[in-house]
């Protein structure tokens, strides 16, 4: 599976979705488009889904790290924006990037947290972009014989769990 859109997701998903999250009930507002996104029925969404229930779909390697992004927008009250992949319930991908802002009431508390989520279409992401990179130097170590870069380089490699066809080094 990509890391990015094909054209056959990107038609179903090319429109950016809005939300809004209330932090007090834990009750996420989102349009269709984020729905569809998602993977999620888009009455539900519009009627309020807890928060979960969208950070479920969020690719597991991925998840951690937004999660503290979010985090970290409500706490400091700064502007939030991360690239990260959606598994919608028929296991295609969505690369998405999405922005937001934590409001908060009179008293300073964070109250609501509102944003847009749009599919990066046919843009890979930057796992797979780095994936790529590192595939390139693996192959120019090799080319020029620097055993030890190419153990690394496949070290590296295989960490985001795929193999270079032209190598049976990585395993």
């Amino acid at each position: 599976m990509n890391d990015y859109m094909t054209e056959d997701t990107a038609a179903r998903s090319a429109d950016a979705g809005i939300f809004m999250w209330q932090l007090s009930d834990d009750t996420v507002y989102a349009d269709a488009a984020l729905a569809d996104l998602f993977g999620l029925d888009s009455r539900e969404a519009e009627r309020g889904l807890p928060i979960v229930r969208f950070l479920d779909r969020i690719r597991e390697d991925d998840r951690p790290d937004v999660a503290k992004a979010i985090h970290e927008a409500i706490v400091t009250g700064e502007a939030y924006q991360r690239d990260y992949r959606i598994v919608r319930p028929d296991a295609t991908e969505v690369g998405v990037s999405a922005f937001g802002r934590c409001f908060r009431d009179a008293n300073g508390t964070p109250s609501h947290y509102a944003g847009i989520v749009y599919p990066s279409i046919g843009q890979p992401m930057p796992s797979e972009r780095l994936f790529w990179h590192c595939l390139q130097a693996h192959d120019l170590a090799r080319q020029c014989g620097e055993m030890e870069m190419v153990e690394l380089l496949g070290q590296a490699l295989r960490r985001y769990g795929r193999r270079s066809e032209h190598d049976t080094s990585i395993h």
